[in-house]
């Protein structure tokens, strides 16, 4: 499936347009006020599992199904949430769709108000080791990945579940990078814990792939339906092949990781996308637009969502 930068452009563009509130015709506020998501509520969600504070942004898209929302986790949530919510809305909304979906859309993000808080997705995403790599620039701590899952699963989703209503057999996740990191381990070590996996450039490379070690944990379970891994075109580098063997596709951990999966879970719907044109940052886009596009036609797919 080829995804252009027009694709991302396209994505932040619909949430520019359709995704903020404004004032009725003929009626200007005095001063510039802050913009705000359409059908969406935050708030600040603090985990005894992990010790910190999280960003929570809900975004809720259609009538309650009466067996609750299909959910839809963004990690990195202060810088995807939007562009997920929008892709969610656009898909719930266009002229052909004759049936539509309801959705929900939760970011998990952070309290710095940055897009990328480093030092705490670094600890929250990364797996546990015997032993890490010496930390780099704002890297601080690595190894956090179960208290950060006990976390969503412990606190989160409960919470989620008593205020908006969640469908348990359709729960999404989607994680770039380190964010698909954590995807992949939670497929190798908790493959329960969702039912389709979004893994967008997963960091296999960190820390000597120690995620290889996981991988014989995986097991055939009937609640994961489809898994989406990714790769932008320009990412092919030492970090994400065998750097021993000329820089194709075919070697790149990615790919390799995608290959394994579809021989240990034949049951389950594996798709690989290498998204031409595409670096490492630049590929989270198209790999939301898609990863959001399969829920919603997992959704579809089931009488039952």
């Amino acid at each position: 499936m080829k995804i252009s930068h027009f694709s991302a452009f396209f994505a932040l563009s619909l949430m520019a347009l359709q995704g903020c509130t404004s004032l009725p015709a003929k009626q200007s506020a005095p001063n510039w006020q802050v913009a705000t998501m359409l059908n969406s509520h935050e708030k600040v969600v603090y985990s005894s599992h992990t010790n910190k504070h999280y960003l929570i942004q809900v975004a809720t898209i259609g009538k309650k199904p009466a067996n609750g929302y299909p959910i839809i986790y963004v990690l990195d949530g202060n810088a995807f949430f939007g562009v997920a919510t929008s892709i969610a809305q656009m898909n719930h909304d266009k002229p052909s769709e004759k049936n539509p979906k309801s959705l929900m859309v939760v970011g998990i993000g952070y309290t710095t108000g940055r897009a990328f808080d480093i030092p705490n997705r670094t600890h929250d995403y990364t797996p546990p080791s015997k032993s890490y790599p010496t930390p780099k620039g704002e890297q601080t701590a690595f190894g956090g990945a179960d208290y950060f899952h006990a976390f969503i699963a412990d606190e989160l989703e409960p919470m989620l579940d008593k205020e908006f209503g969640i469908n348990p057999n359709h729960r999404t996740l989607i994680g770039h990078s380190y964010g698909g990191l954590f995807g992949l381990y939670l497929l190798m070590a908790r493959s329960e814990s969702f039912d389709n996996y979004v893994i967008a450039s997963p960091s296999i490379w960190w820390n000597d792939k120690s995620i290889l070690t996981h991988q014989n944990g995986i097991i055939a379970t009937p609640n994961v339906k489809n898994i989406l891994i990714t790769l932008g075109e320009h990412e092919l580098n030492a970090r994400h092949r065998n750097p021993n063997t000329p820089t194709t596709l075919e070697n790149s951990n990615a790919y390799l990781m995608s290959e394994f999966l579809k021989n240990k879970l034949p049951h389950t719907n594996v798709t690989f996308h290498f998204n031409p044109n595409q670096s490492h940052g630049e590929n989270a886009y198209p790999s939301i637009i898609q990863g959001v596009n399969m829920a919603y036609q997992a959704c579809k797919a089931d009488s039952n969502c």
